[in-house]
C-alpha cells in the first residue's frame, strides 16, 4: 500500500497486481557512495507508481510528508 495516498494495486486490479508496489529511495541513488549501505527499513519506502513519479518532479525530490501535505482530495472518475 502507498505510504503517500494509500492506494493498493492488488485491492484496485485484482489478482495480477497482489503485492505489487513501487519502492522510493529516501536518500537519491545518485548522491549515495560507493560505501553506502542500503537499510531496507529506513532507507525505502512502498509508493505507488503516481506518487513516485510526483515525488521526483522536484530535485531534490519530495519526501512522503511533503507529497502527503500537497495531496487533494481525490475526484470519483465513474469506474464504479
Amino acid at each position: 500500500i502507498c505510504q503517500v495516498c494509500s492506494f493498493d494495486f492488488g485491492s484496485f486490479y485484482g489478482q495480477i497486481c497482489q503485492d505489487y508496489i513501487e519502492v522510493h529511495h529516501r536518500v537519491p541513488v545518485s548522491s549515495m557512495g560507493g560505501a553506502y549501505r542500503i537499510d531496507p527499513i529506513t532507507d525505502l519506502v512502498p509508493v505507488c507508481s503516481n506518487c513516485h513519479s510526483m515525488m521526483h518532479r522536484k530535485n531534490p525530490p519530495l519526501s512522503v510528508e511533503e507529497l502527503k501535505a500537497q495531496l487533494v482530495k481525490p475526484k470519483k472518475i465513474g469506474l464504479d
